[in-house]
């Protein structure tokens, strides 16, 4: 064999007998995988560097097309040079197991006998940047879990999705409350969940499965060789292992929503295996999707109370007044309960503040107060992530330091523009921080509180409530026998 360059010279000397010798030394004893194939991709011989790495007989090579063992973003080999010269691209190397290995192939054109042929050489690109491809290879991965992402899957099931492959089954799992721990806790704590949610999933994976980031918060499992009862068993493995899950700095659980389908038949269509499992896991997610809100929410509030001043006491003396105030309103027993989760959410948005900063004693600088202000709208946007009845109440929330002349934060929001609860929020909080106190400022008497109230009202509070406060709630708060049921 001979390139069609003249790029022969360092064999002039030696028989062809010799040449060939060399040749055969150079083409069976190389680390780096070797292919010579038709002009088309067929594969013609292989060394043996490549059958050890990709797990292939050469009998299953003649099978196979590069196009197949080479996975490329344009799922396209990399042309040899009209004029001899080699290209180069990068590109993933797959194996008979699932395995892959990032690397790049390079094509040469072979001018000696009657069909066009190539020769092209594989090398671990692991770590490095191609000349020829910028993203080093990087393409077919996912930069944050280091996971295969959907445009490889979606290559991986050309090849994968065949009699030969068959039972083959998907899992697809939703991890749950993603968006939450993004807004109590910032982004850096969604990226910890996802990285420890890859990690569980890859200690569940066998050597043959695929396992993919599909979305933002998705994972797919691809399962060669799996009947539909192996993926169930499967699935059960990685919802038992996530149970154990804790990431550092987020104190939500790593929870995960799975579906699972299987392509038993040639006949079957794979859309619709992949249909099947979302389909299963839209429907688990609903499921258990409220009993999961209500376990992150309570959780958050248990850090809550655990880490920062707001305290049980504090709701409850909050909960207690309102009530009373929601009683002279007229307000329903629906209206009641959503009051109450209103009153226990309040302040969550201080779950994204320092614990330093709010347990400080001194005066806060500009700075601070900024910081310490942005607590309602983290409170509302928490609020909303967890969907269900805390984002009905989400607006209240954010709205709870709004006061009725307008000069509140965070929107400036006057008058009955102020959603009702969260003016009762303002009123029922105010009150109870002002005889309770605070780090930075002693107690007041309940006479010192109800004149603040008065002076106040048609300034930071509404006046009419304020009024029904300090006529009618006031007389009765310490009579806990007469507090209102959200059942009544």
């Amino acid at each position: 064999m001979s390139c069609g360059s003249d790029n022969s010279i360092f064999l002039r000397g030696l028989s062809a007998a010799a040449q060939e010798e060399l040749l055969s030394c150079l083409f069976n004893g190389a680390f780096d995988p070797i292919f010579i194939s038709h002009s088309s991709g067929r594969i013609l011989e292989v060394n043996p560097a490549a059958e050890k790495m990709l797990g292939y007989s050469s009998d299953e090579f003649s099978s196979l097309d590069l196009t197949e063992v080479f996975l490329t973003a344009s799922g396209i080999m990399p042309p040899a040079s009209g004029e001899g010269g080699p290209g180069t691209l990068g590109g993933i190397l797959r194996g008979k197991n699932g395995s892959a290995l990032q690397a790049e192939m390079t094509c040469l054109p072979l001018a000696a006998g009657r069909e066009p042929r190539m020769l092209c050489i594989a090398r671990d690109s692991s770590g490095q940047k191609s000349s020829s491809d910028p993203e080093g290879g990087n393409s077919f991965r996912d930069n944050l879990t280091g996971l295969y992402n959907r445009a490889y899957f979606n290559e991986e099931v050309k090849r994968l999705d065949c009699d030969r492959q068959l039972p083959i089954s998907v899992i697809l799992g939703d991890l749950n409350a993603l968006s939450l721990a993004n807004e109590a806790f910032g982004r850096q704590a969604g990226d910890a969940l996802l990285k420890a949610a890859a990690k569980v999933l890859r200690k569940i994976c066998r050597s043959s499965d695929l396992l993919v980031r599909w979305k933002d918060d998705q994972f797919v499992l691809l399962l060669p060789h799996t009947s539909q009862d192996v993926a169930q068993a499967i699935a059960g493995r990685i919802e038992d292992a996530f149970r154990s899950v804790e990431v550092r700095d987020v104190p939500l659980p790593a929870s995960i929503s799975l579906g699972y389908a299987a392509k038993a038949h040639r006949w079957q269509d794979f859309s619709n295996t992949m249909k099947g499992a979302e389909e299963a896991m839209r429907e688990q997610k609903d499921e258990v999707s409220a009993a999961i809100r209500s376990s992150m929410l309570q959780k958050l509030l248990e850090t809550l109370h655990g880490t920062t001043p707001e305290s049980p006491e504090h709701n409850r003396a909050m909960e207690k007044n309102s009530r009373l105030l929601a009683a002279e309103l007229g307000l329903s027993g629906e209206e009641l309960a959503s009051l109450d989760l209103a009153v226990s959410l309040h302040d969550i948005g201080k779950i994204t503040v320092s614990p330093i900063l709010l347990e400080k004693t001194t005066p806060l600088t500009k700075e601070e107060w900024s910081l310490l202000k942005n607590h309602a709208e983290a409170g509302s946007r928490i609020a909303r992530a967890s969907s269900g009845r805390a984002a009905e109440v989400a607006e209240a929330i954010g709205a709870h330091h709004e006061r009725w002349d307008g000069t509140g934060y965070p929107s400036g929001l006057s008058g009955e523009d102020i959603p009702l609860f969260g003016r009762i929020l303002a009123l029922v909080d105010a009150w109870d921080v002002m005889v309770r106190g605070t780090p930075y400022r002693q107690p007041r008497t309940p006479g010192e509180a109800a004149e603040i109230i008065a002076e106040e009202a048609g300034k930071q509070f509404d006046p009419r409530l304020a009024e029904l406060f300090l006529t009618k709630v006031l007389p009765r708060s310490e009579a806990p026998e007469d507090l209102p049921s959200p059942d009544s």
